[in-house]
């Protein structure tokens, strides 16, 4: 059995770059960076969102950027936000080894851990937009 997810996850706020207006009503956050938060060096985060970037285009997922990040900014990491199944998602974040991904449906953010894929509850997902 894995850790439970940490508090910090629950405190995520987002800024999003290319992404479509208005978002799609379902979609997925999913980083590549530190694997089961595993703080890995740079290099090796930026060859895994390189990666995990091409996998959701080979996919035709569309993906648009997506960072999250602690609200005092001390801490953000890349991810890649994409319309897919709920499904299609967990097994993205499962395959670059995610503790958890971000669930957003209906303007409702949740928190999916990967290893039970239980939804959580978290906010307004326009109230953890940063402008």
């Amino acid at each position: 059995m894995s850790p439970p997810i940490p508090e910090a996850y629950f405190q995520t706020v987002f800024v999003l770059d290319g992404a479509p207006l208005p978002l799609p009503p379902a979609f997925a956050i999913v980083t590549a960076f530190n694997p089961m938060d595993e703080v890995l060096p740079l290099e090796a985060n930026t060859i895994a969102d390189g990666q995990l970037k091409a996998s959701l285009l080979t996919k035709r997922l569309s993906p648009f950027l997506a960072i999250g990040q602690s609200p005092d900014g001390s801490h953000s990491e890349p991810g890649w936000a994409f319309q897919a199944s709920l499904e299609s998602a967990l097994e993205i974040a499962r395959a670059f080894h995610q503790r958890a991904f971000w669930w957003i449906e209906n303007d409702q953010l949740y928190l999916i851990g990967c290893e039970n894929s239980e939804p959580i509850p978290v906010a307004r997902f326009s109230d953890r937009l940063l402008p």
